[in-house]
């Protein structure tokens, strides 16, 4: 090719297509180091906020929210879809009904019991021998279950004479299968607190934790009444120890079993059990219902562990909030940060008692009076009227649960 006079071009740019115009300046840019070169990724996506609480779980079925609870709809719709009588899973050992004894997560723990003349709302208080234990879980939304199998002999024979005084599920990891599920008994004899453990990816029960109590001078419970007290949030199952001031807790993550010694565990009366629910800082904050005015137990009181004080068993005691003075309350339990309490109208609580309502022919359900269940949240300090029914229970189970659209079979 011929010469045309043009000087070549440096690299690989093209001749100019007009020789006399400035050519463009190219600067060439530093490389960033290889650690600097992140991918572009996508927006995150918006986390769903906590499950609303839908109604309760009893021993006689499901009581949804009823309006003008924030979540009636929702609650509605759900108990429709859903089979709380447990006709799905197969009669259990005992010619009794399965009862729930747990909820979490969707599922169910469902117990059968050898005793038929227990009344409904008293059950929960009998504890029974390890080998009568009867469990199954369900997922009431789906219709699935597992039937868990009995403690084996092998095991449960290495304490002598083991009750059963806590039923509960334990939470599983957003690592997990959403099908997988843990079940905790706590059981005890005179010298011992054991823990027994089922998996459902082994299929097996095991001991992970065990404490001799012997030593510490005091005598484990023996009735469920004393153990409902759960903190599923952080993974805590306390027991409250009311004749010895003192908290028995496991860590259902790392299976730590200790005892607390406290000044908490004493306000026990005839207005239900003390309820736990975790603080900000993670130590436990004790509530239960008191009589500081003379009008009847609707005074929430908060415990707390005393900041800085000379005393490492020192408490502080705060008076959170005044609920309506027209009801006669009664603590039933607390999970996700609420409180759960049972009240009846004063006038209509004359003459009749939570005792009478064992009674069933004693009182037809057009006679009993309405008894209202309550939510607190313990953040807001905002009561909030669930439902309302004509039975009197010791404790209900609460059910958390998203819309229908959003929810996964969880067996």
């Amino acid at each position: 090719m011929a010469d045309s006079g043009t000087p070549a071009p440096r690299g690989d740019l093209p001749p100019p297509a007009h020789p006399g115009r400035r050519r463009p300046r190219i600067r060439r840019l530093p490389l960033l180091p290889q650690h600097h070169h992140r991918p572009l990724l996508p927006p995150p996506l918006p986390c769903h906020p906590p499950p609303p609480l839908l109604g309760f779980a009893a021993s006689e079925g499901f009581h949804p929210a009823q309006p003008p609870h924030p979540s009636a709809r929702l609650a509605r719709a759900f108990a429709d879809a859903a089979d709380f009588s447990y006709s799905f899973v197969p009669a259990g050992k005992w010619l009794t009904p399965w009862r729930p004894r747990d909820v979490r997560q969707g599922r169910v723990l469902l117990e059968c019991t050898p005793e038929p003349e227990c009344h409904s709302a008293f059950e929960y208080y009998y504890t029974f021998s390890l080998r009568d234990l009867n469990l199954a879980v369900c997922d009431p939304l789906f219709r699935r279950y597992s039937l868990l199998p009995p403690i084996p002999k092998e095991i449960r024979g290495q304490h002598k004479h083991l009750v059963d005084f806590g039923l509960f599920l334990a939470p599983t990891g957003e690592d997990e299968d959403e099908t997988a599920f843990r079940v905790v008994c706590m059981a005890c004899n005179e010298t011992t607190v054991v823990v027994f453990e089922f998996t459902s990816s082994t299929g097996q029960w095991h001991i992970p934790a065990y404490l001799r109590c012997s030593s510490l001078g005091i005598f484990m419970p023996d009735s469920r009444y004393t153990s409902a007290c759960h903190d599923h949030e952080q993974g805590c199952f306390y027991c409250i120890l009311c004749c010895w001031n003192k908290l028995l807790v496991l860590d259902v993550v790392s299976m730590d079993l200790s005892i607390v010694k406290n000044d908490v565990a004493k306000y026990n009366g005839d207005s239900g059990k003390p309820l736990i629910v975790l603080g900000r800082d993670g130590t436990p904050e004790v509530f239960f219902l008191a009589d500081l005015f003379g009008d009847g137990p609707t005074d929430i009181m908060r415990i707390t562990k005393q900041n800085g004080g000379g005393s490492s068993n020192a408490w502080h005691f705060e008076n959170i909030i005044s609920l309506p003075t027209q009801y006669n309350y009664f603590t039933l339990g607390a999970t996700e940060g609420f409180l759960f309490l049972r009240g009846i109208l004063q006038d209509q609580n004359s003459g009749y008692s939570s005792e009478d309502s064992s009674d069933n022919s004693a009182h037809s359900q057009a006679e009993s009076p309405d008894v209202e269940y309550f939510s607190l949240d313990v953040k807001t300090r905002e009561p909030k009227k669930v439902c309302v029914m004509k039975q009197y229970f010791h404790t209900v189970y609460s059910y958390f649960g998203y819309p229908l659209p959003l929810t996964k079979p969880t067996i």
